[in-house]
């Protein structure tokens, strides 16, 4: 297991490797990122669905929703939420800020060309039922119409929570603690109902394809607010505040 210097480092190494990748290959492991996402999102909304008590159908779904992450960890593919803690390459002066913050605007953009893809493909290929199409209708709705404050402050919760299960799958040495160390910390972000960007890119794609009582300005709306909440959580709060520890541990 890595200590919180060692475990810095290593974020700090991750940063400046992704400012060395190619546009193309940060677009593709992006997309992938998008569709893993979008993996774990649909077993959810299936036990959801087709549980009898909801809240175990809940519960069950956010056993299943780590999946998507666990696959980005393990296949190395690029995600906005997690990506967003590399900028403690930035704060130990590694990386421009410039250079970082294209970074993740091509990570987003190919994180949401990825969720698109995967809300097409399972309207296509008919997975959701009418009753999933309802709850999803139900999720995209409430999604767009909450008030901005308490958009921007569940994103910030949401990435908090997210972006620390991220680190503690960094300090392990093995897979099988990688996986252990992220799959709590994600089931509890799936339990709380806040805000992540990349899961609301496809839960409101697929949302808007199906019929849903929502507006691109309300999708837009919800995409603007949650991006910027969930970088204050993983890029600014975990990332600032790991920086400063790792500061006074080495002195």
């Amino acid at each position: 297991m890595k200590s919180l210097i060692q475990l810095v480092d290593y974020i700090v190494k991750a940063g400046k490797s992704k400012t060395e990748k190619t546009a193309r290959l940060l677009i593709l492991q992006g997309i992938l990122a998008g569709m893993f996402i979008a993996t774990g999102a649909i077993g959810y909304f299936k036990l959801v669905a087709y549980t009898a008590d909801p809240g175990l159908g809940k519960f069950l779904g956010a056993l299943v929703f780590p999946t998507g992450i666990i696959a980005i960890l393990l296949l190395g593919s690029e995600l906005f939420t997690s990506d967003c803690m590399a900028i403690l390459a930035v704060y130990k002066k590694e990386v421009k800020l410039g250079a970082f913050m294209k970074v993740l605007a091509i990570v987003i953009c190919s994180n949401l060309l990825g969720a698109v893809i995967m809300a097409a493909l399972s309207t296509g290929a008919g997975i959701f039922s009418d009753h999933m199409l309802e709850i999803v209708a139900k999720v995209s709705v409430a999604k767009t119409t909450m008030p901005i404050s308490q958009m921007f402050i569940s994103a910030v919760l949401c990435n908090i929570i997210v972006c620390s299960g991220v680190m503690m799958a960094y300090s392990a040495n093995d897979v099988t603690g990688k996986i252990l160390a992220i799959w709590f910390p994600i089931c509890v972000f799936v339990l709380s109902g806040t805000e992540h960007i990349v899961a609301n890119m496809f839960y409101l794609s697929m949302g808007y394809l199906n019929g849903a009582e929502i507006t691109i300005a309300g999708i837009l709306t919800n995409f603007g607010v949650v991006t910027l909440g969930n970088f204050v959580g993983g890029g600014i709060l975990i990332a600032g505040v790991n920086y400063f520890k790792g500061r006074e541990l080495a002195l």
